[in-house]
């Protein structure tokens, strides 16, 4: 979307939404920008499909 921000798409049927999660906010603290980033989770009612939306601040 830009300089300072993303969206990833989660779609599985395994309903995993959550290691992905978790997994962009370890590699935000990872690389030491954990304080500087929103991480915004929507998921789909069934569980499948995740939203991430990640903002640089």
């Amino acid at each position: 979307m830009g300089e300072n921000e993303l969206i990833i798409d989660y779609v599985s049927p395994r309903r995993m939404s959550g290691l992905a999660v978790g997994i962009v906010r370890g590699l935000a603290t990872y690389f030491d920008e954990a304080d500087r980033i929103d991480v915004m989770p929507t998921t789909s009612h069934d569980g499948e499909r995740v939203r991430i939306h990640v903002r640089r601040t």
